[in-house]
């Protein structure tokens, strides 16, 4: 009887194993066709994006035949060839695009763009050395436009040296072009010093990496190297480490590290105590209070805000009139201080339809809402358009901000109904 069973037992064993091993063959079997028809339809992609610049390819080869003194027909080739990654035949279509328009300045620049992109920079510089600077605002932009991706190459190699080298190149054309373009040079250029200083940083190197960091701030306000000063000068001259994060504050406030920021300010306050400068001191305590308050009165913390009693409700003007759906909820301020402007937005998803949003300033300095206090009901309409047509549920973010040119911070997350 019990060989009976234990042969029962281990036909059993044998049956599972088999049918557990069959199961994974199948589904390893189903990955892959999931896989392979993934790929066919990339693959079918591409070959159809292929195939239609091939034909775009031919039409160009045809006009270029009946035009034959268009040199545009050869860019236009030379570019789908660059798209095709055939560098070859990309470079032959600039060079006949070059002469055939008798160097023109749009084909030169094409070219020497082209040749940059293949590392070719000593080329790139000798196609765009030949563009006029006959005061002509257009051919200026050219130049500048290319020695800022050179500049930009350059940077990509860690080449810093040649980066700024070019990047001035760049700067002294574009000074003869729009504001628009300058600034955008600008940018780049103090962006090339940033990465630069960044190297010294790495190398404790921290007198080259003021020099590169003040050079970016001579060339463009940038807050970033600002806050980078202000960390290097943290424990080596606290005055100018306080002056540099607190204009790196006043442009972007996001960057600067409020910890670090409040431990300068304390340790200002300490040193003057220490050396009886007790005017200094208070003078570094009041600035550590504003700070204080610009921070709260700008930014909302976690756990500072709470929505309390969200619901939806909907009016009719009249008895056969439309339905108004209104967000109605009240705010309460968990922190101690008090929040005397504040924006609330809703980004409404209706299941099966399409999202909207609305913003709603509802605390303003005339009723401002006191710490650990809850505020009046507030009711924000919402858009009708959006939500008659759709089913009965809808997922609503709710997100707020103290300050219009402050971010977004979400303080709520619902799934509601609606009334119909």
């Amino acid at each position: 009887m019990n060989k009976d069973i234990k042969e029962i037992f281990e036909y059993i064993k044998t049956i599972f194993w088999t049918i557990f091993i069959a199961a994974i063959i199948v589904a390893i079997m189903v990955v892959d066709l999931r896989i392979n028809v993934g790929k066919k339809k990339e693959n079918s992609f591409h070959i159809k994006e292929l195939t239609n610049i091939r034909l775009s390819l031919d039409e160009l080869y045809y006009l270029e035949r009946q035009n034959p003194k268009d040199f545009m027909i050869n860019l236009k080739i030379a570019f789908l060839y660059e798209v095709l990654k055939d560098s070859k035949n990309a470079q032959v279509n600039y060079e006949k695009a070059i002469e055939k328009s008798n160097e023109n300045p749009f084909a030169l620049y094409k070219a020497a763009m082209f040749y940059i992109s293949q590392k070719k920079y000593n080329l790139g510089i000798a196609y765009v050395s030949l563009i006029p600077e006959s005061g002509n605002k257009k051919y200026y932009e050219l130049k500048a436009r290319f020695y800022s991706k050179l500049g930009e190459y350059f940077l990509t190699e860690k080449d810093y040296y040649n980066s700024i080298k070019v990047y001035k190149m760049s700067l002294k054309y574009a000074k003869n072009t729009t504001p628009e373009t300058e600034n955008r040079v600008k940018k780049d250029f103090a962006h090339a010093y940033n990465e630069f200083a960044e190297k010294f940083i790495e190398e404790n190197d921290p007198r080259h990496a003021i020099l590169m960091l003040e050079n970016a701030l001579e060339i463009y306000q940038d807050p970033y190297a600002m806050y980078k000063l202000g960390l290097i000068y943290q424990n080596v001259d606290d005055v100018k480490s306080l002056h540099y994060m607190e204009n790196a504050y006043s442009i972007k406030p996001e960057i600067v590290n409020i910890e670090i920021y409040n431990k300068v300010l304390t340790g200002l306050i300490d040193r003057c105590k220490n050396e009886g400068e007790y005017s200094k001191a208070k003078f570094y305590s009041l600035k550590l209070d504003n700070f204080k308050r610009k921070l709260v009165n700008n930014n909302i913390f976690e756990g500072d805000i709470e929505i309390k009693d969200f619901k939806i409700i909907a009016h009719k003007k009249f008895i056969i009139g439309k339905k108004r759906y209104y967000a109605v909820f009240n705010i309460k301020n968990n922190s101690s201080y008090p929040v005397d402007n504040m924006f609330i937005k809703l980004v409404v998803q209706p299941q099966g339809g399409t999202a909207s949003e609305t913003e709603l300033k509802v605390i303003s300095r005339n009723n401002p809402l006191a710490g650990e206090k809850t505020s009046d009901e507030i009711s924000i309409p919402m858009d009708n358009s959006k939500l008659d047509a759709v089913s009965k549920y809808a997922e609503i973010q709710i997100l707020a901000r103290k300050n219009i040119r402050a971010q977004w911070t979400m303080i709520d997350y619902l799934t509601v109904s609606f009334t119909k």
